[in-house]
């Protein structure tokens, strides 16, 4: 079997006690992921020949490579302080992340045909790995974050779990039945975009995601299914230095990204 694609990784808190999932999320979109287990090995000898050898799983080196880390994964994968709809990111010396579950699909020939693997580490601790910034010289080299982390068995002994699909979606979405992750609605889009105009802007909000319900804030607080106002077909009128924030929301998946747009009038 080879393997010549990775591709979207699932991350989703771990609750211990239960070993049920919460919080799961995309980790980005995957650059490269590797798993190296690690096994307790003991051979007994009689009569100048190995009678008998024990093979035990340990752990696995999990180390994963993507494009960008959001600021969820910060929060739940390595205990930082995150705060989604400011953007921004306290690390103190006492952090401590949760365990997870981690789902990928690798894309691989499996004798005349091309299929995808969905893969699930079901309790991996991550740890942050370095950061690295250059400067902009007469070419660009992308530095993407890698973060390295151990995968252990839960309870029954089990550490992962995998599954041939034909298409990429099936893997998707088996890998998010896994971690109890509900389908996420699209995040709206705004037709005008935030920045500078020297008059009032009429901003339509749209999702990509039918039946669902946009709620939208100009006074600074976060759109939620409880605050907000509706969105209808008619247009936001923008008139005045404004932040724009709108979320999407459908019965039985998961609400969307929060959208930001400042708009700044200097009429």
């Amino acid at each position: 079997m080879a393997n010549y694609g990775m591709s979207k990784p699932w991350i989703a808190k771990l609750d211990v006690s239960s070993e049920t999932y919460s919080e799961g999320f995309r980790c980005g979109e995957g650059v490269n992921t590797t798993v190296t287990p690690a096994y307790n090995e003991a051979s007994l000898r009689g009569d100048n020949k190995e009678v008998r050898n024990v093979k035990i799983f340990k752990n696995a080196a999990v180390v994963l490579g993507v494009t960008s880390l959001p600021l969820v994964a910060k929060k739940v994968m390595f205990g930082h302080d995150v705060d989604e709809v400011e953007e921004t990111e306290t690390s103190r010396s006492g952090d401590v992340g949760s365990y997870v579950g981690y789902g990928f699909i690798s894309q691989e020939t499996l004798g005349d045909r091309d299929v995808f693997i969905a893969c699930v580490l079901l309790k991996v601790m991550f740890a942050e790995g370095e950061e690295a910034y250059n400067t902009q010289g007469d070419s660009i080299t992308f530095a993407t974050p890698t973060v390295n982390g151990t995968a252990i068995p839960i309870k029954n002994n089990e550490w992962r779990r995998k599954k041939v699909f034909d298409t990429e979606e099936e893997a998707d979405e088996w890998i998010r039945v896994q971690l109890g992750v509900k389908k996420q609605v699209e995040k709206p889009v705004a037709s005008v975009k935030g920045g500078d105009y020297d008059s009032e802007q009429s901003v339509t909000l749209t999702c990509a995601t039918v039946g669902a319900t946009i709620k939208y804030t100009t006074d600074g607080t976060t759109p939620s299914e409880t605050n907000g106002t509706t969105y209808s077909s008619a247009p936001v009128t923008i008139s005045k230095n404004t932040g724009l924030r709108a979320i999407a929301y459908k019965s039985g998946e998961m609400s969307s990204e929060i959208m930001t747009e400042e708009y700044f009038i200097t009429a």
